[in-house]
């Protein structure tokens, strides 16, 4: 007990990362500043941003800013780096494209300047910068005004790589821009269209329309354990002492509570858009509960609302657990579903559902076999009938799509399924799977083939592991 109060006491002295990025990261002198090589040619590149601590150690900021279209898509910070670390990261990026050492002010307005070109177009930065934007100067007149080009001869330019992504931006370049923009999809032949008329996704891989019709979730939160949500509902992950104080409580009233909670937030946000949901303010209830279910929960009632937050829309799912699905989902479908194996791909098989969120629990089935190498002939029967399924359906879409398909080859190299080749084949021979993802057939043998392609899934399974991987890789 004396031991985790001081734990508290040490939680209260600190600040978070994401406080202290809030708080303290502007008061620091600005270091250098780089952008990728090039970066005017391709439209797309990186620009890195760095603070000084005084004791030598370096926070940094990284942005992957698209000048064409889309401002900020991505965004990360490190905090407090040792300088060696830091040389090591530029030594990692100057191994691309390269870098350019540029000044402070023409990092600042590159990247404000791609944002509010891509806001003319409906398009707002990727969540990650609503923290990565302290390591950033406040956008004011204080910072000399540079102006640079945006787009591409004068208009919007998208750049995806997948029908599943554009189609994520089409609709909104047609609602502000009406024509006025130009397009392309890397992925299938580097089309380029001229606008919304010329060309449009689904002549391509038709991709699954969200159909799904859900049950009444709780529309009043009723728990054992009051306390449970305060922990779980807070805007960021658990802490050691968090999950300390959630496991003293009786593990079965625990397991109800944590689920009662996930259901409630799916209520509340299953009909809502993404800009709809908690005022855009962010809450970690729905990715807390989750991980917390690998620790609690059991495969039958915890199993059923695991799956129940896959079956959500993609708003719903870009939202609450953007690019942490593989490391959510995986670890606790393994600690609770492991043995579940036919009910995930019974879920793969759904109609109308979002496919990126079916493409999350396909990581399970190399998992599965890293962990239990002796059920590998089990999970290849398994793959077996999900590629049968996919071959019969992928016609139909509202099954399997393109996108979906991709995935799957994709798993299937993971596993280094050779004895799954005929199938492989056979539904690449459909015509509709999207190659953009995992290569054409031939690629996928070439690479199923040979062992360098083996990927290790390594994702820890202690919900203390997990949570701090989670603080470290999504801060």
């Amino acid at each position: 007990m004396p031991k985790k109060k001081s734990k508290k006491k040490q939680q209260q002295v600190f600040l978070s990362p994401e406080n202290y990025l809030k708080q303290k990261a502007r008061s620091l002198k600005i270091g250098k500043c780089y952008i990728s090589d090039g970066f005017d040619d391709v439209g797309e590149g990186h620009i890195i941003v760095t603070r000084l601590h005084t004791g030598g150690n370096v926070s940094v900021g990284v942005f992957l800013v698209d000048k064409y279209c889309l401002g900020v898509k991505d965004s990360f910070y490190r905090l407090r780096m040792p300088d060696y670390e830091f040389e090591e990261m530029l030594d990692a990026y100057n191994g691309g494209l390269g870098l350019d050492e540029i000044s402070y002010e023409e990092a600042h307005n590159r990247i404000y300047g791609a944002v509010a070109y891509a806001e003319e177009a409906g398009i707002a930065p990727d969540k990650s910068f609503s923290l990565t934007q302290y390591l950033l100067e406040e956008d004011t007149d204080d910072i000399p005004l540079i102006e640079y080009e945006y787009g591409k001869d004068g208009m919007h330019h998208l750049v995806v790589h997948s029908n599943l992504e554009a189609s994520r931006y089409l609709p909104l370049l047609e609602k502000n821009l009406g024509d006025n923009f130009t397009y392309v999809i890397t992925g299938i032949g580097d089309e380029e269209y001229d606008g919304p008329d010329d060309g449009e996704v689904e002549d391509y891989y038709p991709e699954t329309e969200y159909t799904y019709k859900h049950p009444e979730y709780p529309s009043e939160l009723a728990l054992d354990n009051p306390r449970v949500k305060e922990l779980l509902c807070i805007d960021d992950w658990l802490s050691d002492v968090d999950i300390d104080e959630l496991l003293e409580f009786p593990r079965e009233s625990l397991r109800r509570d944590v689920e009662n909670v996930l259901l409630y937030a799916v209520g509340k946000n299953c009909d809502k858009t993404f800009d709809e949901m908690n005022g855009g303010v962010f809450i970690g209830d729905v990715t807390n509960a989750l991980v917390m279910l690998g620790e609690v929960g059991d495969a039958e009632s915890s199993l059923d609302v695991v799956l129940e937050t896959l079956r959500q829309s993609e708003d719903f799912y870009e939202y609450h657990i953007g690019d942490s699905g593989p490391e959510v989902y995986v670890p606790t479908l393994y600690l609770i579903g492991r043995d579940k194996l036919d009910r995930i791909v019974g879920f793969l098989k759904e109609e109308g559902l979002c496919s990126y969120c079916k493409s999350c629990v396909l990581p399970l089935m190399s998992f599965v076999v890293k962990q239990q190498p002796e059920r590998r002939d089990e999970v290849i029967g398994l793959m077996r009938d999900v590629l049968r399924f996919a071959a019969e359906k992928l016609p139909e879409v509202q099954f399997i799509d393109g996108y979906l398909a991709g995935c799957i080859a994709s798993e299937c190299i993971d596993l280094c399924a050779g004895e799954l080749l005929p199938e492989l084949k056979a539904m690449f021979d459909t015509g509709l799977v999207d190659e953009s993802l995992a290569g054409d057939y031939e690629e996928v043998e070439k690479c199923i083939l040979s062992p360098e392609y083996w990927k290790d899934s390594a994702f820890p399974l202690d919900v203390y592991e997990r949570f701090e991987k989670l603080r470290l890789t999504f801060k």
